[in-house]
């Protein structure tokens, strides 16, 4: 895919490019990049997580006393 990116640059790009890869230093084997030398870049460990305390199992609790507290008040149940 590069190869096809460079013949649609001018001559003088190519030439640019092919020096400053000339330029850069091969890599080697085992090396690894580091962006700063002592900097650790793992993340760090991550808190576990809890889900949040029950407030309200029901939410619908409320109503249903309701509805029975008028039942028994009317007489519909004992």
């Amino acid at each position: 895919m590069l190869d096809r990116l460079v013949t649609l640059l001018p001559p003088g790009a190519r030439e640019a490019l092919r020096t400053l890869a000339a330029r850069r230093p091969a890599r080697q084997p085992g090396g690894e990049a580091t962006i700063l030398p002592g900097l650790d870049t793992r993340p760090a460990p991550m808190a576990p997580l809890h889900p949040p305390a029950a407030i309200n199992d029901n939410p619908l609790q409320a109503l249903h006393e309701a509805v029975e507290r008028d039942l028994r008040a009317s007489g519909h149940l004992r």
